[in-house]
Protein backbone atom coordinates (compact mmCIF):
# COMPACT_ATOMS: atom_id res chain seq x y z
CA UNK A 1 0.00 0.00 0.00
CA UNK A 2 1.07 3.43 -0.74
CA UNK A 3 1.13 5.71 1.78
CA UNK A 4 -0.08 9.43 0.54
CA UNK A 5 0.33 13.09 1.38
CA UNK A 6 -2.97 14.61 2.61
CA UNK A 7 -2.16 17.77 -0.26
CA UNK A 8 -1.06 18.35 -3.68
CA UNK A 9 2.04 19.77 -3.88
CA UNK A 10 1.50 24.01 -4.19
CA UNK A 11 4.42 23.94 -7.15
CA UNK A 12 5.02 22.60 -10.21
CA UNK A 13 7.67 21.88 -12.54
CA UNK A 14 8.60 24.73 -14.72
CA UNK A 15 6.93 27.15 -11.93
CA UNK A 16 9.11 29.85 -11.95
CA UNK A 17 9.62 32.76 -9.61
CA UNK A 18 11.72 36.02 -9.26
CA UNK A 19 12.83 38.68 -6.48
CA UNK A 20 14.23 42.50 -7.79
CA UNK A 21 16.45 43.94 -5.70
CA UNK A 22 18.95 46.80 -4.90
CA UNK A 23 21.44 46.62 -2.12
CA UNK A 24 23.15 50.10 -0.82
CA UNK A 25 26.36 50.31 0.66
CA UNK A 26 25.07 50.99 4.03
CA UNK A 27 23.05 47.99 4.06
CA UNK A 28 26.32 45.89 2.77
CA UNK A 29 28.49 46.99 5.68
CA UNK A 30 25.56 46.65 8.42
CA UNK A 31 25.07 42.96 7.01
CA UNK A 32 28.96 41.76 6.90
CA UNK A 33 29.14 43.56 10.38
CA UNK A 34 26.51 41.93 11.93
CA UNK A 35 28.49 38.51 10.31
CA UNK A 36 31.55 39.42 11.66
CA UNK A 37 32.82 39.98 8.64
CA UNK A 38 35.44 42.84 8.68
CA UNK A 39 36.66 42.32 5.30
CA UNK A 40 37.45 46.22 4.31
CA UNK A 41 35.82 44.86 0.58
CA UNK A 42 32.29 45.55 2.54
CA UNK A 43 33.46 48.86 4.84
CA UNK A 44 36.28 50.91 3.65
CA UNK A 45 35.40 52.83 0.22
CA UNK A 46 38.88 53.80 0.11
CA UNK A 47 40.84 50.46 0.09
CA UNK A 48 37.78 48.57 -1.34
CA UNK A 49 38.16 51.20 -4.73
CA UNK A 50 42.25 50.56 -5.20
CA UNK A 51 40.73 46.95 -5.09
CA UNK A 52 40.46 44.94 -8.31
CA UNK A 53 36.44 45.40 -8.19
CA UNK A 54 36.92 48.99 -7.62
CA UNK A 55 34.54 49.77 -5.33
CA UNK A 56 32.50 48.67 -1.97
CA UNK A 57 30.94 44.69 -2.91
CA UNK A 58 28.58 42.67 -0.72
CA UNK A 59 30.28 39.45 1.00
CA UNK A 60 29.50 35.71 -0.17
CA UNK A 61 27.56 35.24 3.27
CA UNK A 62 25.30 38.28 2.22
CA UNK A 63 24.93 37.72 -1.77
CA UNK A 64 23.68 33.86 -0.94
CA UNK A 65 21.40 34.16 1.67
CA UNK A 66 19.50 36.91 -0.01
CA UNK A 67 19.46 34.07 -3.05
CA UNK A 68 18.80 31.14 -0.77
CA UNK A 69 16.36 33.37 1.39
CA UNK A 70 13.89 34.34 -1.94
CA UNK A 71 12.92 30.27 -1.93
CA UNK A 72 11.88 30.53 1.29
CA UNK A 73 9.44 33.77 0.80
CA UNK A 74 8.34 33.27 -2.79
CA UNK A 75 8.09 29.54 -3.82
CA UNK A 76 5.43 28.32 -1.75
CA UNK A 77 3.47 31.17 -0.15
CA UNK A 78 1.29 29.83 2.48
CA UNK A 79 3.37 26.79 3.16
CA UNK A 80 6.26 26.16 5.47
CA UNK A 81 9.66 25.68 2.73
CA UNK A 82 12.84 24.40 4.39
CA UNK A 83 15.85 24.63 2.52
CA UNK A 84 17.51 21.17 2.64
CA UNK A 85 20.83 21.97 0.34
CA UNK A 86 21.75 24.63 -1.37
CA UNK A 87 24.97 25.19 -4.21
CA UNK A 88 25.93 28.36 -4.86
CA UNK A 89 28.92 29.68 -7.69
CA UNK A 90 30.17 33.19 -7.11
CA UNK A 91 30.53 34.56 -10.89
CA UNK A 92 30.57 38.18 -10.32
CA UNK A 93 30.91 40.76 -6.94
CA UNK A 94 27.17 41.62 -5.74
CA UNK A 95 27.65 45.53 -6.13
CA UNK A 96 25.59 48.31 -4.50
CA UNK A 97 23.24 50.32 -6.10
CA UNK A 98 23.08 47.95 -8.67
CA UNK A 99 19.21 46.78 -10.33
CA UNK A 100 19.60 43.11 -9.62
CA UNK A 101 17.41 39.88 -10.14
CA UNK A 102 17.12 37.09 -8.22
CA UNK A 103 15.21 34.15 -10.53
CA UNK A 104 14.08 30.72 -9.84
CA UNK A 105 13.01 27.61 -11.49
CA UNK A 106 11.07 24.36 -10.16
CA UNK A 107 13.00 21.49 -12.23
CA UNK A 108 11.45 18.88 -10.13
CA UNK A 109 9.11 17.83 -7.49
CA UNK A 110 9.39 14.63 -5.61
CA UNK A 111 5.90 13.52 -3.05
CA UNK A 112 7.50 12.16 0.35
CA UNK A 113 5.19 10.83 2.17
CA UNK A 114 7.37 10.09 5.04
CA UNK A 115 8.10 13.46 5.63
CA UNK A 116 4.32 14.65 4.84
CA UNK A 117 4.99 16.92 2.48
CA UNK A 118 7.25 17.67 -1.05
CA UNK A 119 10.66 17.67 -2.06
CA UNK A 120 11.21 20.63 -4.50
CA UNK A 121 14.04 20.62 -7.06
CA UNK A 122 15.52 24.31 -8.38
CA UNK A 123 17.98 25.90 -10.01
CA UNK A 124 18.55 29.63 -9.99
CA UNK A 125 20.85 32.71 -10.21
CA UNK A 126 21.07 36.42 -9.62
CA UNK A 127 22.11 38.40 -12.34
CA UNK A 128 22.23 42.32 -13.51
CA UNK A 129 20.70 41.57 -16.18
CA UNK A 130 23.78 41.75 -18.53
CA UNK A 131 25.86 39.01 -15.95
CA UNK A 132 25.32 36.34 -13.65
CA UNK A 133 26.24 37.38 -10.60
CA UNK A 134 25.52 33.90 -8.70
CA UNK A 135 24.28 30.48 -10.06
CA UNK A 136 22.61 27.61 -7.83
CA UNK A 137 20.35 25.24 -7.09
CA UNK A 138 19.19 23.92 -4.39
CA UNK A 139 16.22 21.50 -2.62
CA UNK A 140 14.08 22.20 -0.06
CA UNK A 141 11.01 20.61 1.44
CA UNK A 142 7.50 21.76 1.29
CA UNK A 143 4.49 21.36 4.08
CA UNK A 144 1.43 22.76 4.62
CA UNK A 145 1.75 25.55 7.54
Amino acid sequence: MTEEIDFQSPVKTGFTFEKALKLTVEEISIFAELAGDFNPLHHDAEIAKASRFGGIIASGPHSSSLFMASCATHLAPGYLVMGMEFEVQFIAPLRPDIDVTIKWSVTEVIPKPRLEGYIVVIEGGITDGEEDIILGKGTGLVIRE
